[in-house]
């Protein structure tokens, strides 16, 4: 039973690698589809903010990717997946205030 829980942090990637390649590809697809049926991209028509749309799904599948990954990496660097969570949840909340900031300006 403790080798399985030494190997728990690796079963939990290889899950998230399969989960996101799943939930990713459709996006992506789209994203490339509506890439190949554009013609010109000015500003206020409609495949301007289709493209923008694509690329937002995009940003966010990845940042949830990288939330997930760092809890998994730290799970495995120090062993504890409660405080693995408990500092994902930090880097987040640093990271929205980093945005924040950014918006501001």
């Amino acid at each position: 039973m403790d080798a399985l829980t030494s190997f728990a942090p690796l079963i939990a990637l290889v899950a998230l690698v399969c989960a996101a390649t799943s939930l990713g590809t459709v996006p992506i697809k789209k994203f490339i589809q509506v890439q190949e049926a554009k013609h010109e991209l000015k500003h206020g028509s409609p495949g301007f903010f289709r493209t923008l749309s694509g690329w937002i799904i995009i940003v966010l599948w990845l940042a949830a990717i990288w939330f997930i990954a760092s809890i998994i990496g730290d799970w495995w660097a120090f062993g504890d997946l409660g405080s693995a969570i408990a500092r994902s949840f930090r880097r987040l909340e640093i990271l929205l205030h980093i945005l924040s900031a950014l918006g501001d300006g």
